[in-house]
């Protein structure tokens, strides 16, 4: 991971930019008619995840994802 993205995980840790992730997030559930319930889970879900990894950890988990 380059220096320069590693300082914008260090920036998206501190938490200034959660509601606009949040706020995609429920403009594309909201495009994808996705019921209630369902994101509902999955808000409270990010939520969770916002507080338990990193910005750094979860790119890395992500791209590990896209790759298999």
């Amino acid at each position: 991971m380059e220096q320069i993205e590693k300082e914008n995980c260090r920036l998206f840790d501190s938490g200034r930019f959660n509601d606009i992730v949040l706020a995609y997030l429920v403009l594309s559930m909201k495009a994808a008619n996705t019921p209630h319930k369902d994101a509902m889970e999955l808000l409270d879900t990010m939520g969770h995840a916002f507080d338990e990894m990193t910005a750094e950890e979860a790119l890395n988990r992500y791209r590990g994802a896209l790759s298999h």
